[in-house]
């Protein structure tokens, strides 16, 4: 008896499709598929999401890129931050397209460039517009990419800026981020420097801002099948989480009023009731916060995670429920009330945190595609 997460393939294509359906402009797709693809798994993700259509996939790590490649991964690949040294050279080699966010950055890539011998390498400009996190601010742009533009190894291909608060659709700060990349944008074209890829829009822009849409879109947890805030929940609507996480009962007790359960006894039985144990704890990524104020799913109801979450195992309170050992639980997935989301709202957390941290001890299960890109 193991606890499982199956990602519905099917449903990462959907969610890609209707993301792609709100585009106003002709533009390409980028699909974050960092840390492990949101927890989905990153090469069976890859594969589906580019026999689907997407073109470009996004990554943080050299590993993740260089696993990508490994796997016979053909797609563009965008590495979201400045690399230097011996990853610097692995991903030259396999022709990842690279962030710099500096003149250093820039040198970097050229004197590795010329070391291999190797001229062509796509460079994407980051520029900081409002984030704080990376990059140059907007009145070095033109001087990078005159740099950039310079160097003959490189092949500046794009310019690019992260959103900080698109989430929040009545914070001011998007429209001034996207006001000073428009002014970016300007002065390159001044320059005659604009590269063939201008892009800006995260999840919450894709769904929100067409403004924001350009050439390029990199959608992260909305391929995945939720809103990337509860304020934005309404207009996702038609997305459909991908995971679905499992695991099942293994012990199950009739317990009087005034049980205690778990450490700390944290929690006692308020009336007589059934405990149903689960074989999931935080060793395998359910956060020890879900203690006393999250649900799960089973025999067809809610149930609350009752005593302090275990390394191991889960306790629920599920009343008069005929539930039996060997019953599986839905401890989130596309069900409502334990959707990645509720949980992280139980929890005070974000749906990514949720998702990023389904552990690899549990079994991966792929689904809904029958054409081999499992």
């Amino acid at each position: 008896m193991r606890a499982t997460a199956t990602v519905n393939l099917a449903a990462l294509q959907h969610n890609v499709a209707a993301l792609q359906s709100r585009l106003e402009r002709p533009a390409e797709t980028l699909v974050a598929v960092k840390a492990n693809a949101y927890g989905h798994g990153l090469v069976p993700v890859a594969r589906a999401l580019t026999a689907g259509g997407v073109g470009w996939l996004g990554v943080a790590t050299p590993d993740e890129a260089l696993t990508l490649r490994d796997a016979g991964i053909g797609a563009r690949i965008l590495m979201f931050g400045p690399q230097r040294g011996e990853d610097l050279a692995r991903l030259i080699e396999r022709e990842v397209d690279l962030t710099v966010t500096s003149e250093a950055d820039l040198t970097a890539v050229q004197t590795e460039a010329e070391r291999l011998g190797i001229s062509g390498v796509r460079v994407h400009l980051k520029v900081d517009t409002g984030m704080g996190r990376l990059g140059e601010p907007p009145g070095a742009a033109v001087r990078l990419m005159h740099m950039a533009d310079g160097l003959t190894r490189l092949a500046p291909t794009g310019v690019w800026t992260h959103l900080a608060c698109a989430d929040e659709p009545d914070s001011p700060a998007t429209d001034e981020q996207l006001a000073r990349f428009a002014d970016v944008l300007t002065g390159l074209e001044a320059e005659g420097l604009t590269p063939p890829l201008r892009h800006a829009a995260n999840s919450a822009a894709v769904l929100t801002r067409p403004d924001a849409h350009f050439d390029l879109v990199r959608p992260g947890i909305a391929a995945y099948g939720y809103a990337p805030s509860d304020a934005l929940r309404d207009v996702a609507r038609d997305l459909t989480p991908a995971m679905t996480v499992e695991a099942p009962v293994v012990f199950v007790k009739d317990v009087p009023a005034g049980t205690p359960v778990s450490y700390g006894h944290r929690w006692r039985a308020p009336n007589a009731t059934r405990v149903a144990t689960v074989r999931l704890g935080y060793g395998d990524g359910y956060l020890r916060a879900a203690s006393n104020v999250a649900d799960m799913h089973v025999a067809g109801r809610l149930a609350r995670v009752v005593g302090t979450v275990c390394m191991d195992q889960t306790m629920l309170d599920v009343g008069d429920a005929d539930v039996q050992v060997g019953d599986r639980v839905i401890a989130f997935g596309p069900h409502p009330g334990v959707g990645a989301d509720d949980v992280a709202r139980a929890v005070g957390t974000i749906a990514y945190e949720i998702l990023t941290g389904v552990d690899a001890r549990l079994e991966r299960r792929y689904e809904g595609l029958s054409d081999g890109s499992s």
